[in-house]
């Protein structure tokens, strides 16, 4: 008895089904490494861990870094700092400041990556010190500047 079926070939269809897996399989890896990029940039390379320091030892802290500006004021007022020279150290206390108080080493960042720390009063200190810091000669009041970072130090908890 004869058939009009044919059978075929086993393969001839199976390499649409291969296509198909290949497709979605390099999908999923495609959107893998995107997600994996954006969460990368979204939680930072190193996410930063701020510990939290007794109050005796923050009050401590507080004291240390007053006296340090006091005495920065009182090299300003003798002339033995240039204004930069101020603005460094100025800068170089607050940032040793939250460093000891929190841990992260705010010491070596750059303003933008205090940006992201998002502590306002910080970010605004160091963006007032950056000009004077950095230029040859600059117009800035130095003693408006230790005030403030007085004040941040003060109210810091």
């Amino acid at each position: 008895m004869k058939t009009s079926v044919e059978l075929q070939d086993p393969f001839s269809y199976m390499v649409v089904w291969i296509i198909v897996a290949a497709v979605l399989i390099v999908s999923a890896v495609l959107i893998w490494i995107l997600l994996y990029r954006v969460l990368k940039e979204k939680l930072g390379k190193n996410p930063m861990k701020i510990r939290q320091v007794p109050r005796g030892v923050l009050l401590g802290l507080k004291r240390k870094y007053m006296k340090e500006l006091a005495k920065l004021e009182d090299d300003v007022r003798g002339g033995r700092l240039t204004i930069r020279e101020a603005y460094q150290r100025l800068s170089l206390i607050i940032r040793l400041f939250v460093f000891e108080v929190t841990g992260i080493r705010v010491q070596e960042y750059t303003l933008s990556e205090i940006e992201k720390l998002n502590y306002k009063p910080l970010t605004a200190l160091v963006s007032e010190y950056y000009v004077p810091e950095f230029a040859r000669e600059a117009d800035s009041d130095i003693m408006s500047a230790i005030y403030k970072t007085r004040g941040v130090i003060d109210k810091w908890t």
